[in-house]
């Protein structure tokens, strides 16, 4: 029996990089994207993440895949090309008793986090986690740079899909072994659509672009508040923090103006020192959303898989995660096991 053929539906990066995985393996990879609403326009989270790459992870699952993708990402030179990698170390701020060893990386104090990086306000028992090998790379560079290089692409909208087949929206039909979801925010729409059972959920995400008077701010996430950021180029810094707001409807919501001016708010708390100045509107876009939280393969129903779930976050854990799903599409043809015991209709 030869390998499956798969359709993929959804070019964003994850579902890119899942095509050319099979297409490497041998597999016939046909990608099908983008997937847009109404009026065409695709569902981009892609192009609106911030790109964040580090090894730690509170989660073991999830600390062994991003482990797994930065160590790819530095042993690739033309990998890291291609995704515009930037090494600016990164900080992980959280509860001590949450806080597990990664190779490479130093624990910090609250007191050596405060002296060195300029955090102020953060509760007893803080520390740091300080990968001085990490940073950020650009996942739609990476997505499009991948996509000039796979032979089997469609680019007409998905209409509707169906146990071994997609139906595209000029009424042509077309049909495979397995069928994955890689559509982001567009994913439970689809399965519900085809009247498919989903746990999945659409999630807001936003950040802004803040001009500072500080050039040596790496990649952070801090746990005791939520906000987290990166470097965006010389006396620039990208400052986010989670949304709450659930079940947006794709491509693009509106932006928050009420989330903005808490990560204003909670940026001056803890970094007292730096002088922040808007600089652009809001990015604001939707993702997907699983539980557990995760990129990862999950099987839906007969030959209908989904790869998406990383809620904004995947970049630091696509590269691995594209493989194992890649690995595992290629050994059945009909039923994905699901890490944790639990399919889509759990």
């Amino acid at each position: 029996m030869g390998e499956p053929r798969v359709l993929v539906v959804g070019a964003g990066v994850s579902g890119v990089l899942l095509a050319r995985r099979l297409r490497d393996a041998g597999a016939e990879a046909v990608l099908i994207g983008p997937h847009g609403g109404p009026d065409g326009r695709p569902a981009d989270a892609t192009a609106a993440s911030g790109g964040l790459v580090r090894a730690f992870e509170p989660d073991p699952a999830a600390r062994s895949l991003a482990a797994a993708s930065l160590a790819e990402l530095r042993a690739d030179p033309s990998l890291a090309t291609a995704a515009g990698w930037r090494r600016t170390g990164s900080l992980y701020l959280l509860d001590a008793g949450s806080a597990a060893g990664v190779d490479g990386a130093e624990v910090l104090t609250r007191d050596e986090v405060a002296h060195r990086f300029g955090f102020a306000g953060l509760p007893d028992g803080t520390v740091g986690i300080w990968e001085d090998r990490a940073g950020y790379l650009d996942p739609d560079r990476l997505r499009r740079t991948v996509l000039r290089g796979l032979d089997r692409t469609e680019t007409t909208p998905v209409a509707r899909l169906d146990d071994r087949a997609v139906e595209l929206r000029d009424g042509r039909r077309l049909t495979g072994d397995l069928v994955v979801v890689a559509a982001g925010a567009w994913t439970p729409r689809l399965l519900r659509a085809a009247g498919l059972p989903t746990s999945l959920r659409t999630k807001h995400i936003q950040y802004a672009h803040h001009a500072t008077g500080r050039d040596d701010l790496p990649c952070f996430v801090d746990e005791t508040s939520g906000l987290y950021g990166r470097p965006a180029g010389p006396g620039r810094v990208l400052l986010g923090l989670p949304s709450d707001r659930w079940d947006v409807d794709p491509p693009a919501p509106e932006p928050d103006a009420a989330l903005a001016a808490r990560v204003r708010a909670v940026a001056a708390r803890r970094l007292p020192g730096v002088d922040l100045r808007p600089a652009g509107p809001p990015v604001s876009a939707a993702d997907c959303y699983s539980e557990p939280a995760g990129l990862a393969l999950r099987h839906v129903a007969g030959a209908v898989h989904t790869f998406t779930g990383g809620s904004g976050g995947a970049a630091k854990t696509v590269l691995a995660a594209s493989r194992l799903a890649a690995t595992a599409l290629l050994n059945t043809r009909t039923a994905i096991p699901v890490p944790h015991g639990q399919t889509e209709a759990d």
